[in-house]
């Protein structure tokens, strides 16, 4: 799991958003889906679904920026090592 990690930083928060929003759709049928109907329900679903996503992509753009800068980094003192 260490592996997939530094190779994708963030894996992990996409897992537990994608999680959560499965989880919710439980709720959204029984409360939206009767209320609204299905297409409300439906359209909360996927409204969700963007939400949570555009959250988790803002908290885990950070954190591949910075595996990036740091893998960069330690290339190039390897290379001016070398030189």
């Amino acid at each position: 799991m260490q592996a997939i990690k530094r190779l994708l930083p963030g894996i992990d928060t996409m897992g537990l958003t994608l999680t959560m929003w499965i989880c919710t759709l439980p709720l959204i049928a029984f409360v939206i889906g009767p209320l609204f109907g299905r297409q409300a329900a439906i359209s909360v679903a996927i409204g969700l679904l963007i939400i949570m996503l555009a959250v988790c992509w803002l908290s885990c753009v950070p954190k591949i920026v910075r595996a990036y800068r740091e893998k960069h980094a330690l290339s190039d003192d390897l290379s001016q090592e070398q030189h």
